[in-house]
């Protein structure tokens, strides 16, 4: 036997034991058999085979189920194959091999009944995916065709691309040379340069579309963004704003709820991001003022008396005797003045003089204080009093003589009237520490009288404008009302005589001063529009808007 048969003959002795005792015919693992699988589904791919394609990444997702890309080209696949697959043709069910036919099943005894939470946390709305990469900056000098592009620039920063299916296998070789840029930047580029745009599908994997409008409406994500309304703001404003956001970004879906205040978006992320960020640099611009007002009355009064008090009235007692009897003299006469004698005697009360200084000095203040809020150019009303009934109309008819039944008479018709003080201030804002104020005051108040039983109101306005440095009070309206008044009072006629006369009267001297200040201060508590800083919105253009990542 020659060496080489022996050696062959030894060889298949060896795998036939290794046959037999089960050390041979390895089974592939899981993740090679799914490398295989995405190999022959980039074939399939090229090959214009997407529904070939589309079955063999699902094969492949299921063996890798934790691998997010294998799902994103998958999905990415998955429009193109339902166009491309077949239809099942109907069973005969005549055929001997055909299956029995499924049993008729109630819903509810296949489907599960949700509980109220379940089905609130499934109407939940959720923010639009973001890709999350690895922070940093990279250095890029590529060359390659787009898919070559994207794949590598997207492994730099730890991210996987998936290509619609009508994304180009291949294209031109484009040289891709920046340094110093973060995900943001290369992608956007890339984005230029190919004619593609990026749509996130997760916080690692993003899908690259050809950039044409119908792949925009098909593949870019709707959302639906809220901006709350101001309370200080209009109709009339919000109205000019919100047609000025619709005409700058040509949002398609634009609406005012006015249960929650607030103004609702939807469109595409590429409009309605820049919409929404639009709308609230117009809301912010209002400056708002916070006015102090004070309301002040302050009276003061000083009374004086000074001067003699003499006795006007004086008393007459007899003194002799009535039939041996003797008239007493009251207690509280000390002093009398006698005339006469024996039964002619009589007395008089002597005159009491009394000097007298007295001075009585009173003093009184009120403080109303109160805030009110604006906005510039809208006016500030504050109101201090009563609101009184006032008729407006009335039946004042008479019933006919003979009138049978009851006649009608309609109930009176009345409005509220602001009785008091109402103080109306419009605040103009200029730069950071200049403000001026329209000021228009009014008091009104009933004159007691009336007319067909309606009372007469009185008013009296006051109309001026202040300028004013931020927070710096100003008196804006004052009320003075001095009285001096004097009375003298005395003996007879005997407070007339020069000199002598003062010793006869008394002078009343009275003095009041009563004072009310209206004084404003206002606060600016926030920037006006010439003073705060603008962001700046990028929003592309209009054949190629600006897509967020």
């Amino acid at each position: 036997m020659k060496r080489g048969s022996y050696v062959s003959s030894i060889v298949a002795a060896i795998l036939a034991a290794g046959l037999c005792f089960g050390f041979g015919g390895q089974e592939d693992s899981p993740k090679e058999q799914a490398a295989a699988l995405i190999s022959k589904a980039k074939k399939a791919t090229k090959a214009n085979h997407a529904a070939d394609a589309y079955l063999l990444y699902s094969q492949a997702s299921a063996l890798e189920p934790k691998n997010a890309r294998l799902k994103g080209r998958m999905e990415a696949l998955q429009s193109r194959a339902a166009l491309q697959a077949k239809a099942v043709p109907p069973v005969d069910p005549a055929d001997a091999d055909a299956p029995a036919p499924a049993p008729d099943l109630a819903p509810e005894d296949v489907f599960d009944s949700l509980t109220a939470a379940e089905y609130a946390a499934s109407r939940q709305l959720l923010p639009p995916p973001t890709l999350n990469p690895k922070p940093g900056r990279q250095d890029f000098d590529l060359t390659g065709d787009p898919r070559s592009l994207f794949d590598q620039v997207a492994q730099r920063f730890g991210l996987d691309p998936v290509f619609d299916g009508d994304y180009p296998p291949s294209g031109n070789r484009i040289r891709f040379r920046i340094p110093g840029i973060d995900y943001r930047e290369a992608l956007h580029d890339l984005e230029a340069i190919t004619n593609s745009f990026v749509v996130p599908l997760s916080a690692r994997v993003f899908m690259v579309a050809q950039d044409t409008p119908q792949k925009r409406n098909d593949l870019e994500q709707s959302i639906v963004v809220a901006v709350p309304v101001p309370a200080a703001m209009t109709t009339q404003q919000l109205t000019e704003i919100a047609q000025a956001v619709k005409q700058a970004t040509n949002i398609d879906k634009i609406a005012w709820d006015t249960t929650h205040d607030q103004i609702v978006i939807r469109d595409r992320i590429s409009r309605a991001l820049p919409a929404q960020a639009l709308l609230q640099e117009l809301m912010a611009g209002p400056s708002q003022v916070m006015l102090e007002v004070e309301f002040l009355d302050v009276a003061d009064s000083d009374i004086i008396q000074y001067g003699f008090n003499v006795t006007n009235q004086f008393s007459a007692f007899y003194l002799g005797t009535v039939m041996n009897y003797v008239p007493t003299i009251p207690s509280g006469v000390t002093a009398l003045l006698t005339f006469g004698g024996g039964k002619t005697l009589f007395g008089l009360t002597a005159a009491q003089v009394e000097a007298m200084f007295n001075q009585t000095t009173t003093a009184g203040r009120t403080l109303f204080r109160a805030q009110v809020r604006s906005v510039e150019g809208q006016p500030a009303t504050l109101h201090i009093g009563d609101k009184y009934p006032v008729i407006t109309q009335q039946y004042a008819g008479s019933v006919p003589a003979g009138t049978q039944g009851t006649v009608y008479a309609p109930p009176p018709s009345f409005t509220y009237e602001d009785l008091g003080v109402e103080l109306k201030v419009t605040p103009y804002i200029h730069g950071l520490d200049g403000v001026t104020l329209a000021v228009e005051t009014s008091f009104e108040l009933l004159e007691g009288t009336s007319v067909n039983g309606i009372p007469i109101i009185g008013r009296r306005e006051f109309h001026t404008q202040i300028r004013l440095r931020d927070d710096q009070w100003a008196v804006v309206a004052g009320l003075k009302n001095p009285s001096v008044s004097k009375s003298t009072g005395g003996f007879l006629g005997l407070e007339r005589i020069p000199l002598l006369g003062n010793l006869f009267k008394q002078v009343t001297r009275d003095k009041e001063n009563e004072n009310v200040l209206v004084a404003i201060r206002p606060h600016v508590i926030s920037l006006p529009p010439d003073q705060s800083v603008t962001r700046m919105i990028r929003v592309g253009s209009a054949t190629r808007p600006f897509t967020p990542l």
